[in-house]
């Protein structure tokens, strides 16, 4: 009941002070990027890709998946094809891909063993 209430003031004071503004369009990368992710998932899902590659301590197996790439989004310039390129990403899990993000030795290495 009391949450109720305070639900009731909060959606009420929000509605009053934020404005509704149109949403931005999808530019020449981003629509890049919704390609090459669906281009992922249909690779992932021929080859069963359904845990993390990398497997490093604290790996969480086969939950919070997302595709690690290679290099950082910026070098790919919006190129669709390369994102998607198999030998480009491996399957990981949120906690091995924040270990390896900053760390091109240990990305480098991770690479030829997954992507010979």
């Amino acid at each position: 009941m009391c949450l109720g209430i305070f639900y009731t003031v909060c959606n009420w004071n929000f509605s009053r002070i934020m404005k509704r503004t149109p949403l931005r369009k999808i530019g020449k990368v981003g629509q890049a990027n919704i390609e090459a992710r669906k281009r992922i998932a249909e690779i992932s899902e021929e080859k069963g890709l359904n845990y993390c590659e990398i497997n490093l301590a604290g790996c969480l197996g086969g939950m919070y998946l997302a595709p690690a790439h290679k290099h950082k989004r910026a070098w790919y310039k919006g190129d669709a094809e390369l994102l998607a390129d198999y030998n480009e990403w491996v399957c990981s899990c949120i906690v091995c891909h924040s270990k390896i993000e900053f760390d091109q030795e240990l990305t480098d290495k991770i690479f030829n063993k997954c992507r010979p």
